[in-house]
């Protein structure tokens, strides 16, 4: 006689709803953009842009995306993706000293721009803390 065979059978997914259909195409549109602005950020900053400065040590840790001031993400939803990653409004940071950025507390790093360019320019950071 033959073995005893059991089959699960597979339960048809759900459908996915209006909300993911959005998310899913929102993030197909931004992804190319953020690619693009993301590798030219790396090329010109490195690994940290606060570390690489000269004033200051060699930074360890993986490195971040950030964006400064007016394009940090709770401000920029619903920008055209082209308006909302460009590289004068991002830097390369290294976890430590993004997480000192982003602090919504007591922030602990402060970055201006010196120039109209942003970051593509100079850069003045006001360390208040252990960076």
């Amino acid at each position: 006689m033959g073995e005893l065979t059991y089959v699960k059978h597979a339960q048809p997914r759900k459908p996915k709803g209006p909300t993911a259909k959005y998310r899913a195409k929102r993030k197909r549109a931004e992804a190319p953009v953020a690619k693009r602005v993301r590798a030219a950020c790396v090329k010109r900053d490195g690994h940290c842009r606060y570390g690489n400065s000269d004033w200051h040590t060699q930074c360890a840790g993986p490195s971040e995306w950030a964006h400064m001031g007016e394009k940090k993400r709770a401000k920029t939803r619903g920008m055209k993706p082209e308006e909302r990653h460009t590289t004068a409004d991002s830097l390369m940071l290294c976890r430590k000293h993004h997480d000192c950025y982003d602090c919504r507390r007591k922030p602990r790093l402060w970055i201006r721009a010196l120039t109209d360019e942003g970051a593509n320019g100079s850069l003045h950071f006001i360390d208040d803390g252990d960076s």
